[in-house]
């Protein structure tokens, strides 16, 4: 097995080479084999006559004369004149490769590849190939460029991954069925790696990276759903009872009716509720589109059927708002409700524990003071966790540990382009609520340079005056020298202040105490202050029906998910909603951000063009747990080829084939974990 063989197999791996290859992650003969390039450099010959200004070209070139070196201190200039295409005479520079000159004989053909200078009808060369009439060494059009760290030279590290590939490549492991390479017309395993380190064209590199990318998110999803039918076709949980009157007596007592959206989603945590299997399922809805609703549905639901439930919100506020909604909403319908933070005095806090262990409370909303050892539930049945990527695995794990094998329903307003809630949340059943209620308006949004600052002070003077609130954020919390150019929240409060004279302005930033955060935000809450300056802390859950103005101050600087939240703090209540981007961006990326902010409403939309414009690291940023990091395959671009491949791993994980057959033993031997027995894993797909 090629994963298992060190590298130091592989001819001309000494020691110092194989540490070196050791800080680039390389320590098996595999390793070093799928260490694929990170760009190739187009060495296509070119004409003299598409040679453009600035352009790296590659061109056939004879020498002509002696080339001659001068130093310039301890750097070296080499220069000869080549006559390309057997016509055009040009000047060629070699900078600090002094030893090119014994090469260089008058009258040698050689290949030539550089940055064209056309004032200077000149060319600086980066790479020369010299033996063009070795039938041995072939020319690459497509030249790999590799991540080298700086121990090893680029030219180093592609000869060892050749010298590996003429060694051991007859022995790369081919994963995929013959059927699969089959229906889709893949290349194998040993063609797609090869071509990928040393390409023969544009289009043997598309298909070596068609495949490999295609392998990558199946073996990924094979053992996505495998770890899938374990959860769902082994019951391991309890069937709620859940009566048949329940929903139409939830939505009884709403003061609007569901959508249509919100009613289909209710109707898909009521199947999952009353099967014998753990519900494990995401609800993705917009800003303002009704999620607080479902999830309060799902408690009743539960505590119709004899069983408690825990919400876990990531912040204060935010679980003091569930919290009051749900004591609205529930208590008349017999659910008890209790709310516990690490804000909850200690006469309140035993209460609750007691109640939590006797039975007697329904729901308990809180944040992380929920995972504490103290708290412990008499029949938990249902874990919500809301802003659920606001929490690690291990905190959702916690809190779903103090029940036996309770349900869980996770929910978010940042909506997840369907190629990463494939990759990220493959094992979970996905409910999307498209639907805004009725009568919801969009915000109408602008974005202003900031010479045109007063017109959005007027707008919200406006709104200040007919009663309203308005938010304003800043990127910043304080100034900084790095960031000169930049308004902190501490200096837009100053500043707007003034220009908000007769009303109440209060800063809100991560710094600042608990205690003087909660009295800020109380006091925009309750409507004792009318505008509040402040960092993303109020990005997500904070509902205020009076406030209609979002004025956001250096919007580039904030991704497009991030701004589409802030716009949906506002235009909550009966009054049309306005957001307000001010903003000078310096970046084209930076202005499309922007511009699709302004054009569409649309968060799933939104949220694709994100993805695009950052990639998905940057899109679910660094708390984002769970993201799998694939070599090939790209999850931006590559979204058909991930359903593809989930569907695939689906339908082969259904096949008792699969688990019989010697066909499938490479494939079993990834999917299934270390010691577990074949017959174990037939089990569940059994009759």
């Amino acid at each position: 097995m090629l994963r298992e063989l060190p590298v130091s197999a592989v001819a001309g791996v000494g020691q110092a080479k194989a540490k070196a290859l050791g800080e680039l992650g390389i320590q098996t003969v595999h390793d070093l084999l799928h260490y694929f390039p990170r760009r190739y450099e187009d060495r296509r010959i070119r004409p003299y006559e598409a040679f453009e200004d600035g352009m790296t070209v590659t061109a056939r070139a004879v020498v002509e004369g002696t080339p001659r070196v001068r130093w310039e201190g301890p750097r070296s200039v080499l220069t000869a004149w080549l006559r390309i295409d057997g016509v055009h005479r040009v000047r060629a520079v070699w900078f600090n490769q002094p030893y090119v000159r014994t090469k260089l004989a008058d009258g040698r053909l050689l290949l030539v590849t550089g940055r064209y200078d056309r004032s200077r009808h000149s060319l600086a060369v980066s790479h020369t190939e010299f033996n063009l009439g070795d039938a041995s060494l072939r020319y690459r059009e497509w030249s790999p460029v590799y991540s080298t760290g700086g121990r090893l030279s680029n030219w180093q590290l592609e000869a060892l991954i050749a010298k590996a590939l003429q060694q051991y490549g007859d022995r790369l492991e081919e994963w995929l069925p013959a059927e699969l390479t089959r229906r889709y017309r893949l290349v194998s395993h040993r063609e797609a790696v090869a071509q990928m380190h040393h390409p023969d064209s544009s289009e043997t590199l598309r298909q070596a990276r068609r495949r490999l990318a295609f392998e990558e998110f199946f073996l990924f999803q094979l053992q996505l759903q495998w770890f899938r039918a374990q959860q769902k076709l082994v019951p391991q949980g309890e069937p709620h009872s859940v009566p048949d009157d329940a929903l139409p007596a939830f939505e009884a007592a709403l003061p609007h009716p569901l959508t249509s959206a919100q009613r289909r989603v209710c109707s898909e945590i009521l199947a999952d509720l009353r099967s014998s299997q753990p519900m494990f399922r995401l609800v993705q809805g917009d800003v303002g589109s009704g999620k607080t609703w479902v999830a309060l549905w799902a408690a009743y639901a539960v505590w119709r059927a004899g069983r408690q439930s825990a919400l876990m919100a990531p912040t204060e506020i935010l679980a003091e708002q569930h919290a009051a909604h749900a004591a609205r909403l529930l208590e008349p319908l017999g659910v008890p409700v209790a709310l516990l933070t690490g804000s909850t005095p200690p006469r309140q806090r035993a209460e609750v524990l007691s109640g939590l262990k006797s039975g007697c409370l329904g729901l308990v909303v809180g944040t992380h003071a929920l995972l504490t050892n103290d708290v412990e539930f008499a029949r938990l049945g249902l874990v919500i966790t809301d802003e659920q990527h606001r929490f690690g695995v291990a905190q959702r794990a916690a809190l779903r540990a103090k029940g036996r094998s309770p349900d869980v329903l996770m929910m978010s307003a940042t909506p997840i382009p369907r190629t990463l809630a494939l990759a990220v949340y493959g094992d979970l059943d996905v409910s999307v609520i498209d639907q805004l209620p009725a009568g919801r308006k969009p915000v109408r949004t602008w974005w202003l340079p900031f010479r045109e600052e007063d017109k959005a002070v007027r707008l919200a003077r406006r709104e200040l005056a007919q009663g309203h609130q308005v938010f304003v954020v800043a990127p910043l919390v304080e100034d900084s020298e790095r960031l000169a150019d930049v308004m902190s929240a501490q200096q837009l409060a100053d500043r707007l202040r003034d220009k908000f004279a007769g009303f109440q302005v209060v800063l809100l930033h991560g710094r600042m105490s608990s205690r003087d955060k909660d009295e800020a935000m109380r006091a925009f809450i309750s409507g004792a202050a009318q505008v509040l300056v402040s960092t993303t802390v109020i990005e997500v859950g904070i509902d205020v029906s009076q406030a209609t103005v979002m004025m956001v101050y250096h919007a580039d600087r904030f991704g497009l998910a991030q701004l589409h939240q802030l716009r949906g703090r506002v235009g909550r209540g009966s009054d049309p909603g306005f957001c307000v981007l001010l903003a000078d961006p310096k970046s084209d990326v930076a202005r499309q951000r922007l511009e699709v902010l302004v054009e569409t409403h649309d968060g799933f939309l939104i949220a694709e063009r994100d993805l695009e414009l950052r990639g998905p690291g940057e899109f679910l940023g660094v708390r984002q747990s769970g993201l799998p990091e694939f070599t090939v395959g790209d999850l931006t671009r590559d979204l058909r080829v991930m359903e593809v491949a989930r569907d695939e791993a689906m339908r082969l994980v259904r096949n008792r084939d699969f688990w019989l057959l010697p066909a499938y033993a490479a494939l079993r031997d990834v999917v299934r974990p270390q010691g577990a027995e074949a017959d174990s894993l037939r089990q569940p797909f059994r009759d």
